[in-house]
């Protein structure tokens, strides 16, 4: 296990792709927030501001984290290399597990990274422009960030999964970010039309409400406890079904 971890490791740090989207991840996120927090009005309403300036970017940390772990397995099939990795690892199991892994904690820790860059660069503004908001003031601000943290993680293992359902990135990363995006959208905004308050049970409506405050989810949501564990067991399936794929096709 130890020497597959290393492996998987070696091949997420080093990729060109990997560090290209984790930069971006950690940097688009901070360019959004920052002219919020220096030219937007947030000094009538302050408990808004780390909301827009810092968990509202990072929602595209979300994104990425997703397609990162779409690539963690997809550009093996895409090269063939993943050929490499079974020969030289027999136990596609462990090679599997090695991925969940590290691709779970890639995500927890683009969005920790994510969210405090963000946060130390907002609070210097704040501080500035005499707005009291960080993530530890006292409400919704600490809680929302572990929910959007915790996506961050559970995203990413979506993409991993999906990647290792369609193992192709140019199919894989468009589903992944289209349902999210657009189908959910679509089938809650028509579905709405007939029962009230199914967008809710839409997983990634349900996830991004992890992250909002004070009622901004949109929708009636669940709390974000409940939204956790919702988001779990759907993110479970997806890895489920990736898995077994794996397990049962040819390299």
């Amino acid at each position: 296990m130890n020497r597959a971890l290393k492996s998987e490791w070696i091949k997420i740090r080093t990729a060109r792709a990997n560090i290209v989207l984790a930069s971006i991840a950690i940097g688009l996120p901070l360019l959004i927030g920052i002219p919020i927090a220096i030219f937007a009005n947030l000094e009538g309403n302050p408990d808004e501001a780390y909301p827009n300036t810092v968990l509202g970017p990072a929602t595209i940390c979300v994104l990425l984290c997703g397609v990162l772990g779409v690539l963690c397995i997809g550009q093996e099939y895409r090269h063939s290399t993943i050929r490499t990795t079974f020969a030289a690892m027999p136990r596609r199991s462990t090679v599997m597990l090695a991925k969940v892994v590290l691709t779970a904690l890639m995500g927890v820790g683009l969005g920790l990274i994510s969210v405090a860059i963000g946060s130390v660069a907002t609070s210097i503004i704040f501080a500035q422009r005499n707005i009291e908001s960080s993530i530890l003031d006292p409400g919704e601000n600490l809680t929302a960030t572990i929910g959007l943290v915790s996506f961050c993680g559970l995203f990413a293992l979506c993409g991993l999964g999906i990647g290792a359902v369609l193992r192709q990135p140019a199919g894989a990363i468009p589903t992944l970010l289209l349902w999210p995006l657009l189908v959910e959208n679509l089938v809650g905004g028509v579905l709405s039309i007939w029962f009230d308050g199914v967008i809710k049970y839409l997983p990634f409506s349900t996830g991004f409400s992890m992250a909002a405050t004070g009622g901004n989810a949109g929708f009636d949501a669940f709390s974000r406890p409940v939204a956790g564990l919702y988001v779990s067991a759907w993110t479970v399936l997806i890895i489920s079904i990736g898995w077994s794929l794996v397990e049962r096709r040819d390299a």
